[in-house]
């Protein structure tokens, strides 16, 4: 069991750490202590490993004691989080305090990964890249629902496009409609896990009520991810990805 301690999280500053867990028969799992600033802020964790699994998973904690060890004193915060048998997510507004997240996976070999974390300011988009809703190759109309809160800040729809596609994405409010959401194309060029400055490919237009979000005309081969992430409030959300041929 490593415990590593990364202090305070600057905004706008995503960390990352590369862990290993050797293949033996149990649960192993590895902590990551934090503390976070006077204002709450969106905080996105995620953990990809190397190869498939038994099971894995991320667990977020406040550390009541600050003592950055996973203790019986320590509150679980219940998870509104993905994951699959390579990675894990969590997204979610956090107010000042400490906290540890535990990255835990069951193997029968070894098993390495590499764990993110990122502070960004509430309403602002998601910086990592986890492909968190895994669509595969668009090749004709699809549709979508999900939504997006302060236990869930962002959804991460990745997907492939070839060269003789075109595409028109179209994330609309329902409900209630008193949340809000943003929504951006973004590529991965560098495969580092985080949105850089020249990865965002195209960001999404609202209507006046603020209940539409669209993205025309997205062309081009390769593999994006549509982020939606939490402006405010509470949302759910309908994504329709309209394809033509060019």
């Amino acid at each position: 069991m490593a415990e590593v301690n990364l202090g305070f999280l600057r905004l706008d500053v995503p960390q990352s750490r590369d862990g290993f867990f050797p293949g033996v028969r149990r649960t192993q799992i590895d902590t990551y202590a934090f503390r976070t600033g006077p204002v709450a802020a969106n905080v996105n964790i995620s953990a990809s490993f190397s190869r498939d699994s038994i099971s894995t998973g991320i667990a977020l904690f406040r550390d009541n004691n600050a003592n950055g060890t996973l203790d019986d004193s320590d509150t679980f915060l219940p998870p509104n989080s993905r994951g699959s048998n390579t990675f894990a997510t969590q997204n979610r507004v956090l107010g000042q305090g400490n906290y540890i997240a535990r990255v835990q996976a069951q193997t029968f070999n070894d098993l390495s990964y590499t764990f993110q974390i990122s502070r960004s300011s509430s309403g602002t988009a998601n910086p990592l890249t986890t492909p968190e809703i895994l669509l595969g190759t668009i090749a004709k109309d699809l549709r979508r629902r999900n939504s997006v809160s302060n236990k869930d800040t962002a959804d991460n729809f990745a997907f492939k496009l070839d060269g003789d596609s075109s595409l028109n994405i179209r994330v609309r409010e329902l409900g209630n409609k008193k949340g809000d959401a943003n929504i951006r194309v973004v590529r991965d060029l560098n495969s580092n896990g985080i949105v850089d400055r020249n990865e965002v490919v195209k960001r999404g237009t609202s209507t006046p009520n603020g209940n539409l979000d669209t993205i025309t005309n997205l062309k081009g081969a390769g593999d994006y991810i549509l982020q939606v992430c939490q402006s405010q409030g509470s949302t759910r959300f309908a994504v329709s990805f309209d394809h033509s041929v060019v």
